[in-house]
């Protein structure tokens, strides 16, 4: 017979043949302790993980928005400038028929 930790999970969980408080029954029991500790180990592994790649995602949102808020001041500077530029050549233009 195998050992509990060979077993598959439908060995496992359905197929009991040793009696309640047996040597059996206690290696049982350990190994589903084992398996579930082992599954929130792993679950627990990925959250961090999936929090990590948050965190950083975060991080190049602000530094997206920090250049997106560079490039509309750069524009509304460029704005300003074209607009001083054009007045500056209507003030300068001679049109005629006016002195």
């Amino acid at each position: 017979m195998p050992s509990w930790s060979e077993r598959t999970e439908n060995q496992l969980f359905t197929g009991i043949e040793e009696q309640p408080g047996s040597m059996q029954a206690y290696s049982r029991d350990i190994e589903i302790r084992r398996r579930h500790y082992a599954l929130d180990r792993d679950a627990a592994a990925s959250q961090i993980e999936a929090a990590n790649a948050q965190v950083l995602a975060a991080a190049a949102t602000v530094e997206t928005a920090k250049w997106t808020k560079i490039s509309a001041v750069a524009v509304a500077i460029t704005v300003i400038i074209t607009g001083l530029s054009v007045m500056l050549q209507l003030m300068t233009l001679r049109i005629p028929g006016i002195s």
